[in-house]
């Protein structure tokens, strides 16, 4: 994992041409770099329509333009002109959501309106970019102030400047997205990602705490079981983040998990939310218990 890792921010001469044509998902760090021409932050300004309306893997789908104020290049040479334009495409041409659409797959979606991280493809027009992949979500949405960081484009010195930006847009998106963990995972290489998520917990919010300890855990991190059960039985916190330690304990947890997960299962559930946890705690109690049973005596 961490060979791969350093293979996204060396390899600034290989680029993959995807047709516009196409729509392909690219779910990883590494994917979107090889496919980008330029890799930058920059300030993106609302998306908007353009009323151009393409067919892309037989689909209409509507052209979408945003105006980014470019920040920091980690690959490419960043234009002359500090801002640039970037198009891609929605899921559905607008005129085609007459009665909603229900959907499954990858997650779509542009630009979000402010910071983000940026994976562009070029076009004959230096000032005009396309997003590297239409439809399906490129760019990662970063925190609304830029964190520190020295101007180093060594692989090492992005390195540093991209888990910065994670772990800045981690504690500020921590309510609803805590998927810059494992981000920081998939550039770092898992022993580099523990130790600096462990060093980073020590001084990020309680909530990020345990959501850090989720995911440590799910590396195998015994000694975060205890952060972990905590989150799980805190009446205080949101649902889905409950589910998350119930999956956790359920794939890695201990005997002193058992008593704790058989209690949320076994709780009332008047919502949703509720209901859903309970599952997980279902689910991850008989998992936990199969694989405890499972064990050489």
């Amino acid at each position: 994992m961490r060979r791969c890792a350093a293979l996204v921010l060396v390899a600034v001469t290989c680029s993959i041409i995807f047709s516009a044509e196409l729509a392909k998902y690219l779910p990883t760090i590494e994917a979107r770099w090889k496919a980008s021409d330029l890799v930058c932050t920059g300030v993106a300004s609302r998306p908007v329509r353009t009323g151009v309306t393409r067919n892309i893997d037989g689909y209409d789908r509507d052209q979408l333009f945003s105006e980014v104020t470019l920040e920091t290049c980690f690959k490419g040479n960043k234009p002359a002109h500090n801002i640039v334009q970037v198009i891609g495409y929605s899921y559905f041409a607008e005129t085609k959501l007459i009665g909603g659409v229900l959907y499954s797959g990858p997650p779509v979606g542009f630009l979000r309106q402010g910071r983000n991280l940026v994976f562009l493809q070029k076009t004959s027009d230096p000032d005009r970019w396309n997003i590297a992949v239409p439809v399906y979500e490129a760019a990662i949405r970063l925190a609304d102030d830029r964190p520190y960081y020295p101007p180093d484009l060594s692989a090492s010195g992005t390195r540093f400047a991209l888990t910065q930006e994670f772990e800045a847009a981690l504690v500020q998106f921590d309510s609803s997205d805590v998927s810059d963990i494992n981000r920081i995972f998939e550039l770092l290489g898992s022993t580099d990602a523990a130790a600096e998520l462990t060093s980073f917990s020590n001084r990020a919010p309680l909530a990020v705490q345990r959501d850090i300890a989720v995911v440590l855990l799910n590396h195998d991190q015994l000694d975060q079981e205890q952060v972990v059960i905590a989150l799980l039985i805190d009446t205080g916190a949101p649902a889905w983040k409950r589910s998350n330690a119930a999956e956790a304990l359920g794939g890695h947890g201990t005997e002193r998990a058992v008593r704790y997960l058989r209690d949320v299962a076994g709780t009332p559930a008047n919502s949703d939310d509720l209901r859903s946890l309970r599952l997980h705690a279902t689910e991850s109690l008989d998992r936990l218990e199969r694989r405890l049973a499972s064990r050489p005596q």
